[in-house]
């Protein structure tokens, strides 16, 4: 079998049911006697060690297999999931993530890892040895409510034919839910699937052993369906059962009735057989080049708006792309759960390490935003929870001493608000100390010590995120090297998003990240400076003012605009970008950002617009301000400002 072409699904499914194995793990560890988590992470296991099998990767296979039956005796009592066997198998999850980036990256599971763990089996003689095959049983009948046996009764004397069709799939069989699909579709050729065990839903989330039961009724003779499901590759046998309307009759005199709700959704449950197979995944390009495609549509609609004859069609026009935008927006939006789910294992093991005792509470994961943002959030979140746990929490002894629970809480939690998703690490640690932070940024020259004692707590805090700054007074396996909170900022910056920290000493910090939902269209306010139009993101716009010079001030040799009792920098967008300019500049835009409010000076406002995001090519040398350019409505190309960069000058 050449793998190849089945490569990229097994990757897939693999590191789903990973996910979901290390959260199974997590959730026996306070709770090793439960045998529904120990059914649960026995079958991920099972389903990993048939699709490795299959698949030629015979480390993964062995592992998980070696998994599998030291799971099994845990199931039947012979076994006690103690710390060293939670840990062992935290190490095997561990030791299958690696070898899976392995094979993802050059074909093969020859990791080192995965050698390591099949090596702490391998002195477990009960564990590895082989198990017999179970011998074959006769499929149990399944039970009938009321709604399905009318069903069939009806059937039946039209003339149809019911069968009770039990199938089993061989013995390592891979992507089993495609199987069960396949079985679906021959059947629903030739008649109507009236009810399914398990439900459909568990056979599209591989949520079954090796078979499956449905309830069939056509007009085919046994003999023609059976021959039709052994067609499909995979299947280990057939079992087909007709269903005398004698059944349907005597079922119908012994079974309570149903409440009309439960028999609506009896009903409901037994036709959602046609959406087994509707769940597709995408390759992220062709997601992006739809993207694209639906940005040029929303420029050309821009433009037509302004040819006043067609104003019927351009709202018609209007109104479709804004659904297609809406719709393609939607296809990338994935819950944030997929980044969350990898940090509960991860305070575990730093809180082991640390010797601190720490809880991890989420919040809002099935919070959704664009696959791009998710998955470049990652690694900042990280820092900031290695940071918490190093930095933050203290001690269980000092907990003790200061009134608090030994055990320390770090919150991680997203919610959405207008066209931005926020994400917030919380700790209820120690705090920031203000002096130390202060007193380090001294002695390293990063401040002078007069300008330090005139900085607010909020720019005392953004010194946090200067590369290198650090108060640790030694370097852990944790933190305290000097790196990660400039990473942090670096990061949510490039996603054109801002970051804030809020803490009280001896209380605990909480830093708080705003982004955006998606990075391809967003809404923009237009300006022109020096002629030029450019683009600022509406989402960093805090207000805009009118100029007055006697508004504008200077303070050693920097412009400030006084508004409202506020000090503002301000800087003039033309002379910022070397432009010549002879109009006063009439506006403006305050925008926050890296923690503070700056003005930029325009000479008018256009007004808002909806911009697709073109990134500029590397070749081109172009100022640092920008963040990428547009395409207006008349044609012309306009620059995005980056406002980040503006506020660090």
């Amino acid at each position: 079998m050449d793998y190849k072409d089945y490569l990229p699904i097994f990757l897939d499914e693999s590191r789903e049911n990973l996910v979901q194995l290390n959260k199974l793990l997590l959730e026996l560890e306070p709770d090793p006697d439960n045998k529904e988590l120990l059914n649960e992470i026995f079958r991920i296991a099972h389903t990993i060690k048939g699709m490795s099998a299959t698949m030629g990767f015979n480390n993964m296979a062995t592992l998980t297999h070696n998994m599998e039956n030291i799971l099994d005796d845990l199931r039947k009592g012979k076994l006690k999931a103690d710390r060293d066997i939670i840990n062992l198998l935290f190490f095997s999850f561990d030791a299958l993530e690696k070898g899976l980036e392995l094979i993802s990256t050059s074909g093969t599971d020859d990791s080192p890892l995965l050698k390591e763990a099949i090596e702490r089996f391998s002195g477990r003689e009960k564990i590895v040895e082989s198990k017999p095959i179970p011998k074959e049983t006769t499929p149990s009948r399944i039970i009938l409510d009321q709604y399905n046996m009318l069903v069939i009764k009806d059937a039946i004397q039209k003339g149809f034919n019911a069968y009770e069709i039990h199938v089993k799939l061989r013995e390592n069989t891979v992507l089993k839910s495609v199987r069960a699909y396949m079985v679906f579709k021959v059947l629903e050729e030739k008649g109507e699937i009236i009810y399914s065990k398990p439900s459909t839903t568990d056979l599209e989330n591989e949520k079954f052993d090796l078979d499956f039961t449905v309830v069939f009724i056509t007009k085919e003779t046994e003999e023609i369906i059976k021959r039709l499901i052994l067609q499909i590759s995979e299947i280990d046998s057939v079992d087909i059962i007709s269903i005398p309307i004698e059944e349907g009759l005597e079922a119908q005199r012994v079974e309570k009735i149903s409440k009309p709700q439960e028999t609506t959704i009896e009903k409901e449950g037994s036709r959602t057989l046609s959406k087994m197979g509707q769940t597709i995944r995408i390759d992220v390009e062709r997601l992006d080049e739809l993207m694209n495609l639906v940005g040029e549509l929303v420029i050309q609609r821009t433009r037509l708006a302004q040819i006043r004859e067609f104003d019927s069609t351009t709202d018609e026009l209007a109104r479709i792309t804004n659904e297609l935008q809406n719709l393609v927006m939607k296809v990338r939006m994935i819950p944030i759960e997929q980044v969350f789910n990898r940090f509960p294992r991860m305070v575990r093991d730093l809180s082991q390490e640390s010797g601190k005792k720490v809880r991890l509470e989420i919040y809002g994961a099935d919070t959704e935003l664009d696959k791009t943002v998710v998955d470049a959030m990652g690694d900042p979140l990280m820092h900031l929870i290695r940071n918490a746990i190093d930095h933050g929490i203290e001690s269980p002894e000092e907990r003790v001493k200061l009134g608090k629970p030994e055990e320390g809480l770090i919150k991680l939690s997203a919610y959405h608000e207008g066209n931005n998703i926020y994400i917030e690490v919380e700790d209820d640690g120690g705090g920031i100390n203000v002096d130390k932070v202060k007193r380090k940024a001294i002695e390293r020259g990063l401040v002078a010590e007069e300008t330090a004692n005139r900085m607010s707590e909020e720019d005392i805090y953004n010194l946090l995120f200067i590369p290198g700054f650090s108060t640790s007074e030694k370097v852990t396996d944790i933190s305290g090297r000097g790196v990660g909170m400039d990473v942090v900022k670096r990061r949510v910056e490039e996603l054109n998003g801002t970051i804030r920290i809020e803490s009280k000493l001896g209380k605990g910090t909480k830093v708080i990240i705003r982004l955006p939902l998606t990075l391809a269209i967003i809404q923009s306010l237009l300006v022109k400076a020096s002629e030029e139009i450019f683009a600022i993101p509406l989402s960093n716009i805090e207000e805009i003012v009118r100029l007055e010079e006697s508004d504008i001030k200077t303070v050693k040799n920097v412009e400030v605009l006084y508004s409202r009792g506020r000090v503002i920098p301000l800087y003039r967008l033309s002379e910022v970008l070397g432009l010549t300019s002879k109009n006063m500049c009439n506006f403006a835009v305050i925008v926050r950002t890296a923690g503070k409010q700056i003005g930029i000076a325009v000479d008018s406002l256009i007004g808002e617009e909806e911009i697709v995001i073109k990134s500029i090519d590397k070749m081109v040398n172009l100022n640092r301000n920008f963040v990428g350019a547009t395409i207006l409505g008349n044609g012309k190309v306009a620059l995005i400002l980056d406002v980040n960069t503006l506020a660090s000058m």
